[in-house]
């Protein structure tokens, strides 16, 4: 025989009971209790795709970092064809990306004076000639080192002139809630494309040769700009007023960096990678070659392994949604990026270099977001492609580092030259989370 079920009327008369008869300490002691986290559904793991524009702004970064990743593998491989020098490789990735140091503080005024999109486009445009300009060099067999360099240079500006527009996109294109989801979504389409682009670009060079990876890098572009296109062109872009003296706009941008001592912070512990760790990426293929015994095709494993750790770093950031203690979480994975890479650094194992690589991915992925998130939301609304410049900017130290490990690994090789770059990096993480409480505190 079924128990008769309470009606509603008696349920209201039993919660009015229990809670007047309940003990004062109780009733503080539940209210004083935090609510239970849940895991996040599925829908709230791609909130931030409810946006079409934002559809369209991910599609165009997955078409980009294809064409970037096959870009990444073969400027070092063609550096190390021409010449057979680390110090070369240092040297190409020490162009293409110290050119930021000058372009970044102009690319943020233009972020934020004129509409991002636009600046994005014709950056993007310009900079699908440049690769088409490559691929026809090395096509033809004609490249020589001096049009590396140039071509290297030219590439870097280009790109330099879209990130502050790009970065801060993300931001009008979605809401302060879903803003950490959006970061989070847009770095696992660009990881995808770490997955699979290196290894693409390896099999080209491997069957066709470099100019293959160079055509594929240009047409990439061109499919980026079509699809940026067709984002809507109103936005929350907040632009800064017109009649601006240019240069006061610049350096405002480095007044409200050094006013606000959190954005401070997150600028320099994103310029410590920058630095010491980041410049590891293109000896990959250094190690590929001379420690792994590899060729093409293992350097764009390895790349990829990478990116199949920061797909898995990234969901799992996803699912946690708006983690707290964002600053303390995003500092333990930058030591442990570091870490881990000086790990590779004395491998002669494969499998024990590609599990690392895994790890490097997960952790940097998250910790490279988690930065990217606080900043935005920490930098002032008509300053935000000026912070983000300066942000980028920051990343001006990496040719510094790139041409010194490479005299390194050159003179003392892969153990002591790229692993001493990490054991210094990994004090360094461990020393700025003591010292800087209001970046741990975030």
């Amino acid at each position: 025989m079924n128990e008769p079920q309470p009606s509603a009327g008696d349920s209201a008369a039993g919660t009015l009971i229990a809670t007047a008869t309940e003990a004062p300490g109780d009733a503080a002691t539940r209210s004083a209790m935090p609510p239970q986290r849940r895991p996040a559904p599925m829908r709230d793991i791609f909130v931030s795709f409810q946006s079409r524009d934002f559809r369209f702004l991910c599609l165009s970064s997955l078409a980009l970092g294809f064409g970037q990743w096959a870009q990444q593998v073969g400027l070092p491989w063609l550096a190390l064809e021409l010449t057979g020098s680390a110090k070369q490789i240092g040297g190409v990735a020490a162009v293409q990306s110290g050119v930021g140091l000058v372009v970044a503080p102009i690319a943020g005024y233009l972020a934020d004076r004129y509409p991002r999109r636009l600046v994005i486009v014709w950056s993007t445009a310009a900079s699908a000639v440049q690769a088409a300009v490559l691929a026809a060099l090395a096509v033809s067999g004609a490249m020589q080192v001096w049009q590396l360099y140039a071509l290297a240079l030219a590439g870097g500006a280009l790109q330099a002139f879209a990130q502050p527009a790009r970065q801060s996109f993300v931001y009008d294109l979605t809401t302060d809630e879903t803003l950490v989801n959006a970061v989070t979504m847009n770095s696992l389409i660009q990881n995808f494309a770490r997955i699979a682009g290196p290894p693409i670009a390896g099999a080209m060079i491997g069957f066709w040769g470099v100019g293959a990876a160079f055509m594929f890098l240009a047409a990439m572009k061109v499919v980026a700009v079509v699809l940026t296109i067709f984002i809507s062109s109103r936005t929350r872009q907040v632009r800064m007023a017109s009649g601006r003296n240019p240069i006061s706009g610049v350096l405002e941008g480095f007044r409200a960096t050094w006013e606000d001592r959190r954005v401070l912070g997150l600028v320099i512990v994103h310029a410590i990678p920058s630095l010491l760790v980041i410049p590891y990426l293109p000896y990959l293929s250094f190690i590929a070659r001379n420690v792994l015994h590899g060729g093409a095709s293992l350097f764009g494993l390895l790349t990829s392994m990478v990116g199949w750790g920061a797909v898995c770093g990234l969901f799992g950031l996803a699912l946690l949604r708006d983690p707290k203690h964002k600053g303390l979480l995003m500092l333990a994975c930058f030591t442990v990026y570091a870490a881990a890479l000086g790990v590779v650094a004395i491998s002669h194992v494969l499998v024990l270099t590609m599990a690392m690589l895994v790890v490097v991915g997960m952790v940097n992925s998250v910790a490279f977001a988690l930065n990217n998130t606080l900043i935005q939301l920490a930098a002032p609304h008509d300053a935000r492609g000026r912070v983000m410049s300066v942000w980028q900017l920051s990343s001006g130290v990496q040719p510094l580092g790139a041409l010194t490990m490479g005299v390194m690994i050159d003179h003392y090789g892969v153990p002591l030259g790229m692993g001493s770059f990490m054991a210094v990096a990994t004090v360094a993480f461990m020393l700025f989370t003591f010292a800087w409480a209001s970046v741990r505190r975030m």
